[in-house]
């Protein structure tokens, strides 16, 4: 006899870093040897927890972003898993990226490209977009700068009039930013928006304003222009989490918490980032070597000699604009790269991944990495995949 397949309602909108999400649901499937079938809209890429009133069904993933959605999520009374972080408490069990630690690699991202004043375009009343804003802002302020909001009033469905309302504001506000800065938005979507307003007022990106967003919709990103930077999330784990969760609820298992936070990955440099806010082109060459062979193990005297300057004069210059020695500057973009490299490509072995991000030896990055991050290589990587 043929076992029932259980159905899982996908209450969410699909789009390109939710259709990620989806392979690492299936991915837990695979593992465990489970037989899911999937309710979605046939003819939209749009379904709720609210379009499921009376539905017979045995689980639910859903995005639950408003209080309505959360009231019918717990009247349904089916085993639900929320995958959103726009509500600041949830009443049902939820997996959720790091918003905190998104905010963190956008700062740190645009710092190391130089900017010194920056922006945020970001949501009212969003608990994400709040988080991303703490992650972004604190982190500018331990290098001594801070940065200026806007935020919009959330649309979870498009509505002409409010959009060309919101369009005015960003206009207004993005000529009221200091130039050159660093404008980081709360996501790919919004990214766009501010790459839009840029054009209409004349600013060039990435030299008068450089702009990043968060999802790493790769059909958004690498088709406008410029190509947008953007933080990449860990979605296929999210998707992986929320479906092991789903899958304790329908056993009738305890869960051990109610609540998993995913890291995301990196940051993904595209053209909306690509220039170095810093007026002399001496520190400009020296930061282009820097960033074309950080894989090798390049020196500072290198560095001082690309540029024709002396290695005093380079000191000084990366404490006016990084508030680091060149030393300091060099191995934490060594270290980022590291990271993006351990999640990048999980077959290469650690002497390897040192290797091509310009470590001297694997003890070198093994202790550099430790003292950055509180964990080694390895165990990062083993985060990664729990």
């Amino acid at each position: 006899m043929t076992e029932r397949s259980q159905q899982i309602a996908l209450a969410f909108p699909r789009g390109s870093h939710q259709e990620v999400l989806i392979e690492g649901v299936t991915r837990y499937l695979a593992d465990n040897a489970l037989n899911w079938t999937f309710a979605v809209a046939p003819e939209s890429l749009m379904l709720s927890v609210l379009d499921l009133v009376n539905w017979q069904g045995d689980g639910i993933l859903a995005a639950i972003n408003t209080e309505k959605e959360a009231e019918c999520a717990v009247m349904l009374g089916i085993p639900t898993v929320n995958i959103s972080s726009a509500m600041a408490n949830c009443p049902v069990p939820r997996t959720m990226v790091d918003n905190y630690a998104i905010g963190e690699l956008a700062a740190e991202h645009l710092l190391a490209r130089g900017f010194r004043q920056f922006g945020f375009l970001g949501l009212e009343n969003v608990q994400y977009s709040k988080d991303r804003w703490l992650g972004f802002n604190d982190t500018l302020e331990k290098q001594g700068v801070s940065a200026t909001q806007l935020l919009a009033a959330p649309t979870f469905r498009f509505d002409g009039e409010v959009w060309h309302e919101q369009h005015k504001q960003l206009s207004t506000w993005l000529r009221s930013l200091p130039k050159p800065c660093g404008v980081f938005a709360v996501s790919d979507y919004r990214a766009c928006h501010v790459l839009e307003s840029c054009r209409e007022s004349g600013y060039s990106v990435p030299d008068q304003v450089a702009v990043m967003g968060v999802d790493d919709e790769q059909v958004i990103c690498e088709h406008v222009r410029p190509t947008l930077s953007s933080v990449a999330r860990n979605d296929s784990l999210e998707g992986y989490k929320a479906a092991e969760m789903l899958d304790m609820l329908m056993r009738g298992e305890a869960l051990p918490t109610n609540e998993i936070i995913v890291p995301p990955i990196e940051v993904v440099n595209r053209e909306s980032t690509s220039a170095f806010a810093v007026s002399d082109e001496r520190l400009r060459q020296a930061l282009d070597y820097l960033h074309q062979y950080l894989h090798e193990p390049i020196t500072i005297e290198e560095l001082a000699t690309h540029a024709d300057v002396s290695r005093r004069w380079l000191e000084y210059a990366f404490r006016d604009v990084f508030n680091e020695t060149p030393y300091q500057y060099l191995k934490r973009q060594r270290l980022l790269k590291a990271k993006q490299v351990l999640a990048d490509e999980p077959k290469s072995s650690i002497t390897q991944v040192a290797r091509s991000t310009g470590f001297a030896s694997v003890k070198q990055m093994r202790l550099a990495f430790q003292q950055a991050y509180g964990v080694s290589p390895g165990e990062f990587r083993r985060l990664l995949d729990s």
